[in-house]
């Protein structure tokens, strides 16, 4: 049996006063006194020593109690922390030291404030005093730094501790037990919550949340704005609020059985505004589950797409209509032409394709600019549309093309015959002079037709083959109009196989620059340049016409590659021969530009890189040009001429009287000569009016201080009655044949 410390007392004053009742005298004590006074104190001492031994196991377990509660706060996952009133630490446990990557040493006797983010002290140091006499209930969040100075999001809270009588080094004082919580994640997921939270305050669509029962319970901003309705007014309420009618129960059903399948439906809705007003919306509704996957909540996002539904014919017509003349799309007519050949086929009927490109419109736009060529283009569409049935199609196909769908013929003969009454009909339309803000212009058209199913079965058979019956049309002197025939496809797969294999023409080396001299007419034998010539040598065609393969080269973007070797091939060849020859000495080397060539990207560049790659000075290179350049673009090709000569080449109007408007040409462009084209000169000893053109040409020459040179020059009395009008330069066969550069050693002596 234990026995507390007052039982223990009372032993004791037990055995003093046995052993004051022992008497002096033992011999007066009888052996049963003695007997029974030991037993009493053998009693007692054994007590006593159970006493004692259950303080010793008393005193083991306070220390052992002791051990644990200092095991607990040192192991705690919970920072601790006893500060005096000052914030000096007095007692820090493990995690607080893992959390700063200090040990106890290096925190005891520190300040709280050494270890809090610099734009947190002020927090810390205004409330601390107050947090330290009555922390119950109260928290505060701030910033500790690590080792690596990494801020470390805490919350503090505490408990005040009371100096105790009796108490410890370490317990003789008041202090505050601080519990210190990292709260990183808490705050992520805080500054989360308050991201989603701007996000549906203020998101552009409108958003609703409800409960599993549809019963709204919040709304944003956005719901508000298109709706009408404040969250006051619907929320409680079931959305039932904004029905508008339009949908049945069906489509309803439909909605919410999708939902409840898959957990998502979206799609278009109408609804209605708390003034009435309906409006349209893209709606999606989301089922959000619980744990247990049963619905917690319903959300709805939906945009206002009213505006979009009210323009969505202004949206069609931006997609299939040429938003200029109205006409239908290059899209549209495609449609249209592909149902119409279902039809043709299903009812055995024919159809017709029309493809029409307008004369000298790039003349217009460079001449009154680019809103003449758009009143043109308007009101050619409305001609056209005036020559056709209502239920025909015309479209603009592209830039100045316009193709025309005509349908419901029983055969090929009335096909044809009506076709053909409708190109006249146009052409004649066309022919007439238009107004454009004032200006008188005229111009025409040229015309490929195709039938179906003749001439093609596909849209793009159909179309091709009336492109290349346009091209015919031009070819025979436009303002006409051609039907395609086999002839024509004969020459469509000739010129396919042709563009196919001039791709080849330049990496295989079939590509040859010939030269033709340049004579000074007064000294019939003294050659003072040449002017470079495209051949193509086909390994299985041989030699073919620039002519045949040029124009090819020109549609293609090819020319554009060719033309650069041909540039840097002649630049260097006469180099080579201005190294042979001395006397006379060689004064050009004329290099034709094509359109394309002429307006692509670093034309002066490239101009001077093979100059310099020849070593060639660009006072020997003179570039030639025809007005078929000039007509492309004014602005630019007048800033490129001026470049090239402003770096010292020089700069001839070839073919010159062939084109159109050359005197206004002469006037405004940079140019340095012109070329009489070989078609006045042929004809100019027998012909009165070629004979006044090249007079008027050479006079204006010569009052413009432009230098002249003919081409075509074929006998003595051409040239000499060329030379007698004052021109002073020529070529032609008389001379010398174009010839490739080793076939023309022999026309000159060389060097000493």
């Amino acid at each position: 049996m234990k026995k507390n410390p007052a039982d223990i007392d009372d032993l004791r004053h037990e055995a003093e006063s046995l052993i004051n009742f022992v008497p002096a005298n033992l011999d007066t004590i009888s052996p049963h006194d003695i007997q029974t006074l030991f037993h009493e104190l053998n009693v007692h001492q054994i007590e006593l020593r159970m006493q004692n031994e259950q303080l010793v196991e008393a005193q083991q377990q306070l220390i052992a109690s002791r051990n644990d509660f200092i095991t607990l706060f040192d192991l705690a996952p919970v920072g601790y922390l006893r500060l005096d009133e000052k914030g000096r630490i007095l007692q820090s446990n493990r995690t607080v030291q893992e959390m700063l990557g200090k040990s106890h040493s290096e925190l005891r006797d520190k300040f709280l404030a050494v270890f809090i983010h610099a734009d947190d002290l002020n927090i810390f140091n205004a409330r601390y005093s107050a947090f330290y006499k009555k922390p119950d209930g109260k928290h505060i969040e701030l910033r500790l730094l690590d080792m690596q100075k990494n801020p470390i999001y805490i919350e503090l809270s505490g408990r005040l501790i009371k100096k105790e009588a009796g108490a410890s080094l370490d317990f003789n004082q008041d202090c505050l037990l601080v519990n210190i919580i990292a709260i990183g994640e808490r705050k992520k997921m805080e500054e989360q919550l308050e991201l989603a939270a701007k996000v549906f305050e203020h998101s552009q669509e409108g958003i609703l949340i409800t409960s599993p029962d549809t019963t709204i319970l919040k709304i944003n901003l956005a719901f508000t704005a298109v709706t009408g309705y404040k969250p006051a007014e619907v929320i409680g309420r079931t959305p039932k609020i904004l029905s508008s009618g339009r949908q049945g129960p069906a489509f309803y059903l439909n909605m919410w059985q999708k939902i409840n399948k898959e957990g998502c439906w979206q799609g278009e809705i109408w609804n209605r505004r708390k003034n009435g007003d309906l409006y349209a919306e893209w709606l999606s509704i989301c089922r959000i589950n619980d744990k247990f996957g049963r619905a917690s909540h319903y959300i709805g996002i939906f945009s206002d797409i009213t505006l979009r539904k009210l323009n969505e014919k202004q949206i069609e017509q931006l997609a299939y209509f040429d938003t200029l003349t109205e006409l239908p799309n290059r899209a549209l007519l495609n449609d249209r032409l592909k149902q119409g050949i279902v039809q043709a086929v299903r009812h055995k009927l024919w159809l017709s394709v029309f493809f029409l490109d307008l004369d000298r419109f790039k003349i217009l736009n460079d001449t009154l600019g680019h809103f003449a060529g758009d009143l043109l283009l308007q009101n050619v569409a409305k001609r056209l549309k005036s020559c056709v049935r209502e239920s025909d199609t015309v479209a603009r196909f592209g830039g100045d093309e316009f193709v025309i769908l005509l349908t419901d013929f029983v055969d090929e003969q009335s096909a044809a015959h009506h076709s053909a009454e409708i190109a006249k009909k146009i052409l004649n339309m066309l022919s007439q002079p238009f107004d454009l803000s004032g200006n008188q212009f005229i111009t025409s058209t040229s015309i490929g037709v195709t039938l179906f199913p003749k001439d093609g079965s596909s849209v793009g058979e159909l179309i091709k083959n009336a492109d290349a019956a346009m091209y015919h049309a031009k070819a025979s002197g436009r303002n006409n109009y051609q039907l395609f025939s086999d002839s024509m496809r004969s020459e469509a797969l000739t010129r396919s196989t042709l563009e196919n294999d001039l791709h080849h023409a330049l990496p295989n080396q079939e590509l040859v620059v010939y030269y033709q001299p340049l004579i000074d007419l007064q000294t019939p034998n003294q050659i003072i340049g040449f002017e470079a010539l495209l051949r193509w040598n086909h390994p299985i065609k041989g030699l073919i016409p620039p002519d045949d393969f040029i124009p090819v080269a020109e549609e293609t973007g090819m020319i554009v590659a060719i033309g650069e070797w041909v540039l840097k091939t002649a630049c260097k060849q006469f180099k080579i021969w201005q190294k042979q020859v001395r006397q006379p000495p060689l004064k050009k080397i004329c290099v034709n530009l094509s359109a394309r060539q002429f307006l692509g990207n670093n034309l002066v560049h490239t101009i001077k890189q093979c100059l310099d790659d020849a070593e060639l000075d660009p006072e020997f290179l003179e570039i030639e040009i025809t007005e078929t350049v000039m007509m492309q673009n004014m602005s630019t090709v007048i800033s490129i001429l001026q470049q090239l000569m402003t770096m010292g080449v020089t700069v001839s109007l070839d073919d010159f009287g062939t084109g159109y408007s050359s005197l206004t040409y002469l006037k405004k462009f940079p140019i340095n000569s012109i070329k009489i084209d070989r078609s006045f000169v042929r004809d100019i000893l027998n012909d009165p009016d070629d004979k006044v053109i090249v007079h008027s040409i050479i006079s204006i020459a010569r009052h413009m201080r432009l230098e002249i040179i003919a081409e075509g020059i074929e006998n003595d009395e051409q040239a000499s009655y060329l030379m007698q009008s004052g021109c002073r330069l020529g070529q032609g066969f008389l001379y010398s044949k174009p010839l490739p550069a080793e076939q023309l050693g022999a026309l000159f002596p060389p060097a000493d």
